[in-house]
């Protein structure tokens, strides 16, 4: 099977309703069949949805068929591309850490760059995306991230 073709064929299983598509799972949260069914969820002992905002079956066969296109073992969903920037930088950045970014970015990237991660301790260098030495002078020994985007405004 090519990629494309096994993506469609990734499907979050059928209910006892035989449904032809999946169906849309808008509950904020899930029954446990037992206290002890709920603490071991929460403790991570077994799998399975627990509170919408950290997984539900839509957005996990949305990770799981994107992962199959990709060619990755896992995945994250988010609800909006600045809510993605945010939660890649959130996690991979810390307090001592430089960052090499584009100087034209999304206006509310460049204000997560410009305001929050300062007060996190995190300095950015921001250099002309067409400035080749510029961007070969711009890296320092902490710096752990690139940011670009393309296309830009």
């Amino acid at each position: 099977m090519k990629d494309a073709t096994s993506a469609i064929r990734l499907q979050t299983e059928q209910s006892d309703y035989r449904e032809h598509s999946v169906p849309l799972f808008l509950t904020s949260s899930f029954t446990f069949n037992s206290a002890e069914h709920a603490e071991s969820m929460f403790k991570g002992e077994l799998e399975g949805d627990i509170y919408s905002r950290f997984s539900n079956p839509n957005c996990s066969e949305l990770i799981n068929k994107m992962c199959a296109l990709e060619q990755t073992e896992s995945g994250v969903a988010t609800a909006s591309g600045m809510a993605a920037i945010f939660n890649t930088l959130a996690a991979h950045l810390k307090a001592g850490y430089h960052v090499v970014a584009a100087s034209s970015l999304f206006g509310n990237t460049l204000y997560i760059l410009k305001n929050i991660l300062p007060e996190w301790g995190i300095k950015t260098t921001f250099v002309n995306l067409k400035d080749k030495d510029a961007w070969e002078a711009a890296f320092q020994k902490n710096t752990k991230m690139v940011l670009v985007e393309t296309p830009t405004n």
